[in-house]
């Protein structure tokens, strides 16, 4: 073999040794990387911070009961008297633009009234109620309907409360969450500076919790006379975020 020959063969074997060596090598080096991921993600600083909204609110709708009472001689008789009533007062309610889907029939009852000193107790005469239960979807008319209803007939006013229309009460939910998030990243933020870190991602971040509104009674005492208004209290829908703030240094 001529020595150029030899030369030649000694460069190629010196080739495919180093290539070789290379194809080696990567797996130590990807090895190497993979490590210094895990050590970097098992040494990183978490944050779990709890955020709240509150949100306020008027109601913007009500809810009464109007209970219309018969009497008479014979269950037919009071229950008729109680019909008379009850119709005066979808009548007027109707004319004061209150929709029959507002109105609900809540119940109907018709029993016996007894003379309780007779021995035996003797039946002298029936009574009957109907109960309807009403949506007033204006609270500023809520004084001017029950002030009304009352004088078409209506005998006993029970379970006033002012609540929230589906609608709007969706709208304020995502405004209480909204409110709860930001007051997360505020806490986050402040923590972060404070320890000379900086939010770098967020790891995670839960809905813990959301109060829907509870509808707000009024009282019997406080029920409006004639020509005195109706006024709600304000009230509350709150939202709570539980979040895991991934913290490093400043750079």
């Amino acid at each position: 073999m001529s020595g150029v020959s030899i030369a030649a063969l000694i460069v190629a074997l010196a080739l495919i040794s180093n290539a070789l060596m290379t194809l080696s090598n990567q797996p130590v080096i990807q090895s190497s990387i993979e490590e210094q991921e895990s050590n970097l993600s098992y040494t990183k600083t978490t944050l779990t911070v709890v955020g709240y909204g509150l949100v306020r609110y008027a109601p913007d709708s009500l809810s009464v009961s109007f209970t219309m009472i018969g009497q008479g001689a014979y269950a037919e008789e009071a229950l008729t008297r109680c019909s008379e009533k009850t119709v005066a007062v979808i009548n007027l309610l109707k004319s004061l633009g209150i929709s029959e889907e507002d109105m609900k029939t809540s119940y109907i009852n018709a029993y016996p009234v007894y003379d309780w000193e007779a021995k035996p107790p003797t039946i002298i005469g029936y009574e009957a109620a109907y109960s309807l239960s009403v949506v007033v979807r204006e609270t500023p008319m809520a004084g001017k309907v029950i002030d009304n209803a009352v004088k078409a007939g209506a005998d006993r006013i029970d379970g006033i409360v002012f609540t929230l229309s589906s609608g709007k009460e969706n709208e304020l939910k995502m405004e209480a969450i909204k409110v709860a998030v930001e007051d997360a990243r505020t806490k986050a933020s402040i923590i972060a500076k404070t320890l000379g870190l900086k939010i770098l991602n967020i790891e995670s971040i839960s809905l813990s919790s959301i109060e829907v509104p509870t509808p707000i009674p009024l009282y019997r005492e406080k029920v409006a006379t004639a020509g005195i208004p109706i006024l709600p209290s304000q009230g509350e829908i709150t939202a709570t975020v539980t979040a895991v703030y991934i913290l490093g240094a400043e750079t």
